[in-house]
């Protein structure tokens, strides 16, 4: 008598356990349809050479962000570098798509005519422009 009651209580116990753990399996599930949104990538020290309709641009920073698929960020003391110019900033935002790099703090552009210091720049690499912002000073190579 004393072991069917028993043997009642360890299969009610055991059926009880896999319902519980049942339940936490099927709570724990996510559902298909949810879309999850991507962490935002971050590398320090970074240097990498990017191809581009305009050519080869080497880049550089103490920290890139990869904002999308289109927007890098370089965060900190930050370089672009081509066969053309070098320009060395602080934080520098590059539009991939657009091929346009800018950044509002100050930059020195070095190219084979000398260098040039300004407050910021916009550069539109695919027309091969570069506009300077703020107070400009250029000094030529002799």
């Amino acid at each position: 008598m004393i072991n069917v009651s028993n043997k009642i209580i360890i299969n009610t116990l055991v059926v009880f356990l896999f319902g519980v753990q049942f339940f936490i399996y099927i709570f724990n599930q996510r559902p298909l349809s949810n879309n999850f949104i991507q962490k935002k990538i971050t590398v320090e020290n970074f240097s990498s050479i990017v191809l581009s309709k305009s050519g080869i641009t080497k880049i550089g920073s103490e920290k890139l962000n990869k904002i999308d698929d289109d927007n890098i960020y370089l965060e900190g003391i930050s370089f672009l570098e081509n066969r053309e110019y070098k320009i060395y900033g602080k934080n520098i935002l590059i539009k991939l798509k657009e091929e346009i790099s800018n950044s509002n703090k100050p930059v020195k552009v070095i190219n084979s005519m000398g260098t040039l210091k300004a407050n910021g720049f916009e550069n539109l690499d695919y027309e091969g422009i570069i506009i300077f912002k703020g107070e400009v000073e250029f000094l030529i190579d002799q």
